[in-house]
């Protein structure tokens, strides 16, 4: 094999090679928000065998429908963008950032290290929330991100879907009250 070959076929193998983590990545980060997508959590959940240390925190985001039945699917688009970038600059710190659903998020936390204080971050959600207001310049919008969160707890958890069923009910719980405000 000559030199210029050997060459040739090197790069080739060196594209290959980008263009498989290229297409990975693809196929687990969600296009619009730029986090990590649903087959990325479920990968997760499935290559991790102990989950002990681990918590969740899910959002959901309010007022959506309204968003993009009222000013547009655009509009909407705007709002679930300009809420990942809070949820992200929030908690993307503390671990991975997923979208599994439309407007439903998550963050898995390893917290083996240190204590998660979720009511100083929901406290900085809320914060974050009336500039994002601003941000999009929608009057009337009124951004809002429910939050729920779980620790898992080997003792009553068969596995990480149950903390993540624990904190869903108590994001639940937390989007009915910011619809009361």
């Amino acid at each position: 094999m000559k030199f210029l070959d050997k060459m040739i076929l090197c790069i080739f193998s060196v594209l290959i090679l980008f263009m498989a983590d290229f297409y990975k990545e693809m196929a687990v980060t969600d296009t619009m928000t730029g986090v990590y997508n649903r087959s990325a959590f479920e990968e997760w959940e499935h290559e991790t065998s102990d989950y002990e240390g681990y918590s969740i925190a899910t959002f959901d985001l309010n007022n959506l429908k309204w968003c993009n039945d009222n000013l547009g699917h655009a509009a909407g688009d705007a709002y679930i963008q300009a809420s990942v970038r809070i949820i992200k600059e929030i908690f993307g710190r503390h671990g991975k950032c997923y979208r599994i659903g439309g407007d439903e998020f998550c963050t898995v936390i390893n917290q083996r290290s240190k204590k998660f204080d979720i009511e100083r971050h929901v406290k900085q959600l809320r914060e974050l929330e009336k500039y994002a207001e601003e941000e999009l310049g929608i009057k009337g919008l009124n951004v809002q991100i429910a939050c729920g969160y779980a620790e898992y707890d080997i003792k009553t958890d068969n596995n990480f879907e149950d903390t993540r069923s624990r904190a869903d009910k108590r994001m639940y719980e937390s989007k009915r009250i910011l619809k009361r405000e």
